[in-house]
């Protein structure tokens, strides 16, 4: 499996991630690698959004395992393994950054377990169509806030689209997000039928409960900060809110250092969910939030055996 030039990429990727981290939006434009540079099959799905914007959208077959010199140039010819209908997980962005970062090395290790990954960036980021929510002359900056509500809207375009395609089976779509992706993700997987469950790392409970947490942590840095969430967002159905009619099944991974997205968030999560709704939380010791202190860059191998143990037994049939 590579694992050395693996562990090398991740942690590559994971220090450039802890560089950008963020607590508000913080599109970046400019992708750090693509993935036929590390030898991985893709192509690009045409995805708009119900108000016009594009979405650069990547989606990944299930394939092997590429060798250590199988980067390339230029795109390598698409093609999938069988004409199988495969599990799919669709991978949302946090806040900040795009998916040329830790997106990449995921999709090449679900992919050579056997599913599809589609990856995709918000209107803003990489190669999207550019979008900016506040009025330049209004003095508020899109660092502001903690989110845009047409995430929302591009979340479900890519679903859409990613519905309709042959090679994925449509009752097993799984989403996957971390921080601001997180809860993007369980609003997603409640509001789009086609969604069969989701996983999540670091999940925020609420922006009652997370937004006084991130302005203290700016103040013992010593910065004033005021986060804002746009008046349009539903709010009412962040985790906590959602939980008590949220069932399909439900994977929530925390760090025990969280300081962002505490521990307890995740449980309070779990704890309000109904009683058949199929569910699991983890807790990483030594893990925090994110970049270097990532659950996934803590310990990869117990996040990919208990993620794909969650796949393949969720739905009650391994793939």
């Amino acid at each position: 499996m590579r694992a050395g030039w693996t562990l090398k990429v991740i942690l590559c990727l994971s220090v450039m991630a802890a560089a950008i981290s963020a607590e508000a939006i913080k599109p970046d434009r400019k992708y750090i690698m693509l993935p036929h540079e590390m030898g991985l099959i893709y192509k690009n799905i045409d995805v708009v959004t119900k108000d016009g914007y594009r979405i650069e959208t990547w989606f990944y077959p299930a394939q092997p395992m590429p060798d250590k010199d199988a980067g390339q140039d230029k795109p390598l010819p698409y093609r999938t393994i069988d004409g199988e209908r495969r599990l799919t997980i669709i991978i949302c962005n946090g806040d900040a950054a795009n998916m040329s970062y830790q997106q990449i090395w995921l999709a090449e290790m679900y992919c050579a377990n056997g599913y599809n990954v589609v990856t995709f960036d918000w209107r803003g980021f990489g190669k999207s169509d550019e979008f900016s929510f506040p009025d330049k002359n209004s003095g508020i900056n899109d660092e502001d806030f903690l989110c845009w509500t047409e995430m929302l809207y591009d979340y479900k375009a890519v679903i859409r689209e990613v519905s309709k395609m042959k090679e994925v089976d449509k009752k097993r779509i799984f989403l996957f997000g971390w921080s601001t992706g997180a809860y993007l993700s369980m609003i997603a997987a409640h509001d789009n039928r086609q969604v069969a469950g989701m996983f999540a790392c670091s999940t925020p409970s609420s922006f009652e409960d997370a937004i006084p947490i991130l302005e203290d942590l700016h103040k013992v840095k010593g910065k004033e900060r005021h986060l804002k969430v746009p008046e349009d967002f539903p709010a009412d159905k962040m985790p906590i809110y959602l939980a008590p009619r949220f069932h399909k099944p439900i994977f929530l991974i925390v760090g025990a250092e969280d300081t962002r997205t505490p521990q307890w968030m995740s449980e309070k999560i779990i704890a309000a969910l109904p009683e058949d709704t199929y569910s699991r939380l983890s807790v990483f010791e030594g893990a925090g939030h994110g970049g270097m202190e990532s659950p996934y860059i803590i310990d990869l191998p117990r996040f990919m055996t208990e993620t794909l143990d969650f796949l393949d037994n969720s739905l009650g049939k391994k793939p």
